[in-house]
């Protein structure tokens, strides 16, 4: 028995999303403040750890607020029966519908309560509610306090919503009309865990661990089932009870003499003794805690790093919710983790989500698991298709489903190109406002300075802003085509025209006019422009470079009417800086000895193809970057990160 299906309407940020859970291991990623949490905390209040707020009301449930009243309004004798079951309609409810699906081999005792049909079907689905008691009340007691304080409608609904509205839970059908549940049968159904952000071990505070109270979950499980480990334990704090008694009553016999004294005992002739009271029970509050062994030196788990407390933490809580689940013996387990990776270094967040899922299957625990992240080293280790992108827009998230997008890409290897990518590097793509594809070494190693030029140079703000830098071969750019509108990210892609003589063995070639020139580039020829003729592409207008919100930048002419135009980055760098190669020809190590014949600016323009021919990419960037004073960016790339900059 599994949940496979959730909707979520009017909830913060969530004013109505869909996210389908995987058998085991959902990872549900995206930028701050996309609704990750809210996905969590709305289970954690329907499940009764929580009141509902006013603030958890989505923007969006604002003007259905308006919308409702207005509808109100216009409620008379003649219309009341049908405006009033369009008011229960319109105004706004939180909604969390869950789809559960089942087999013959899964108990029906638990989801008897939830089945709202004799149908065969092999799911059900329930819906829980936070709804107004009595609707046409709650808007005529609303409007009489709008009267009486000459307020506004949603000043009046913020005070007084939690007194008219209420959690209502039922099975759901489209059809029917169906009776509410108990809560009492909910819990026999489903329970939900959460382990939030921020985590510890120790209590700063007091001798208690944190782990006390997963101590005494064990202990108490095992006492139930009546595991024989328990008596042992009884049996011996009773001797210790013993030994510690005799030891107490020698050691403090003359502070015990000294009572008689001041006349006790009295004529019952009383007889005063001190008592060990340790009992299991108590055993974990303060007398048990976790330490490390390092070489024989005991010391408190406190001294342990960050990252393997947090750790250590995340499994203790995992197993405590074991024992409740084999106690409460619950149908559906839900946990949540929030940011597992805190504290943890690159190779443990690597790691940790196939860990979990392994350690989840060995221990036949039957739970699903969410788990909310920041982190790209998780998600290299992640299933592609576990991945539920969560995306801002406006005053709403969207989620995006990889499985889906999986199914529905039109080539298998543009799939396989695109999970070892992820895996082996980008996954920190799923959390960037931008994105900025480019070829070689040399971008890679100057974008940071480019960005820094033209944002001084124009007063942008892109170094502000959270850039994803994809390095790839310009023959594989395109296969980002379809991830990049699924996620539906800003994007940037920086590359060469790479212009070939196809009537001369696809043979490298300066740009001339020569109109039988075509680009061996498959992104311009196959995802922006779409066009492969040289000429064609130096005379492609702006607009045609931009679809959607991918912008591309490639090599473009010097002027107009000049043809001049670089065929890779290191030739149109040199061109758009002929003074500044120039003036530091002694300094540029990468081309000095091509440069040491050149005396004018016109000279290295007119050659600047055999200067860059068989240029050290990476060498050149080197250079560049000890010589960074007064070179320009070249210009194809100053247009697409002001393009960028803008949108």
């Amino acid at each position: 028995m599994k949940i496979t299906n959730i909707q979520i309407e009017n909830f913060r940020l969530l004013d109505n999303i869909e996210i389908n859970l995987e058998v085991i291991t959902t990872a549900v990623v995206g930028k701050n403040n996309s609704g990750k949490t809210s996905f969590s905390e709305i289970f954690n209040i329907f499940m009764g750890n929580r009141k509902f707020e006013f603030e958890d009301f989505s923007i969006n449930s604002q003007q259905k607020f308006y919308d409702s009243f207005f509808l109100f309004q216009q409620i008379n004798d003649d219309n009341k029966e049908e405006k009033l079951k369009d008011l229960r309609i319109a105004v706004p409810k939180i909604k969390l519908l869950l789809e559960v699906t089942y087999s013959e081999e899964d108990t029906w005792v638990n989801i008897k309560p939830f089945i709202s049909s004799l149908d065969e079907s092999s799911s059900i689905k329930i819906l829980f509610e936070y709804t107004p008691k009595d609707t046409e009340k709650f808007f005529r007691i609303i409007k009489d306090y709008i009267e009486k304080n000459n307020s506004d409608l949603l000043d009046e609904i913020a005070k007084l919503f939690s007194l008219h509205y209420k959690i209502t839970i039922k099975p759901y059908s489209e059809v029917e009309n169906i009776e509410e549940v108990n809560f009492l049968d909910v819990e026999k159904l489903l329970q939900c865990h959460f382990i939030e952000a921020q985590r510890d071990l120790e209590d700063s505070k007091s001798s208690n661990t944190k782990l006390s109270s997963i101590f005494q979950k064990e202990y108490d499980y095992k006492t139930k089932t009546e595991d024989n480990s328990s008596d042992e334990l009884t049996e011996v704090t009773g001797k210790a009870n013993n030994e510690i008694e005799k030891k107490l009553n020698e050691f403090f016999k003359n502070f015990v003499d000294s009572f008689k004294k001041f006349g006790f005992p009295g004529i019952d002739n009383e007889k005063l003794e001190l008592q060990s009271n340790i009992v299991v029970e108590n055993l974990f509050k303060n007398n048990v805690r976790l330490v490390y062994n390092h070489n024989d030196n005991i010391l408190p788990e406190k001294y342990n790093g960050l990252g393997y407390k947090n750790l250590m933490y995340i499994i203790s809580k995992i197993l405590s919710f074991e024992i409740l689940h084999q106690d409460k013996k619950c149908d559906l387990n839900l946990l949540f983790i929030e940011e597992p990776e805190a504290h943890m270094h690159p190779q443990m967040q690597r790691v940790f989500i196939e860990n979990i899922t392994k350690f989840l299957r060995a221990k036949n625990f039957n739970v699903q698991v969410v788990i909310t992240t920041h982190s790209s080293h998780i998600l290299t280790n992640a299933e592609f298709e576990s991945i539920r992108y969560f995306s801002k827009n406006a005053y709403s998230s969207s989620v995006k489903d990889l499985k889906k997008f999986s199914s529905e890409l039109s080539e298998p290897q543009t799939l396989a190109f695109l999970k070892q990518y992820l895996t082996l590097d980008k996954s920190e793509l799923f959390f960037a406002d931008k994105a900025i594809l480019f070829e070689g070494v040399v971008e890679r190693l100057m974008m940071p300075i480019f960005i820094n030029k033209i944002d001084n140079e124009n007063e942008t703000k892109l170094s502000e802003q959270y850039i994803s830098y994809i390095e790839v071969g310009g023959a594989y750019m395109d296969k980002f085509k379809e991830l990049l509108a699924f996620l539906n990210i800003q994007t940037l892609i920086i590359t060469d025209i790479d212009a070939i003589d196809i009537n001369n063995s696809r043979k490298k070639v300066e740009i001339t006019n020569d109109p039988t020139f075509e680009t061996s580039n498959s992104c311009l020829k196959k995802w922006l422009p779409q066009k492969k003729k040289i000429l064609d592409l130096l005379n492609t207008t702006i607009d045609e470079k931009i679809k959607n919100n991918v912008r591309v930048a490639y090599q473009t002419k010097l002027d107009g009417t000049d043809l001049k135009c670089g065929r890779s980055f290191e030739e149109a760098f040199i061109l758009d800086n002929l003074q500044y190669v120039l003036n530091k020809k002694d300094n540029l190590i990468s081309i000095k000895n091509k440069l040491s014949e050149y005396t004018q600016i016109e000279e290295i323009k007119q050659n600047s193809y055999e200067i860059a021919k068989s240029i050290k990419k990476t060498d050149f960037a080197f250079d560049l970057l000890s010589n960074q004073d007064n070179f320009d960016v070249p210009n194809y790339i100053k247009e697409g990160l002001l393009w960028l900059s803008q949108h």
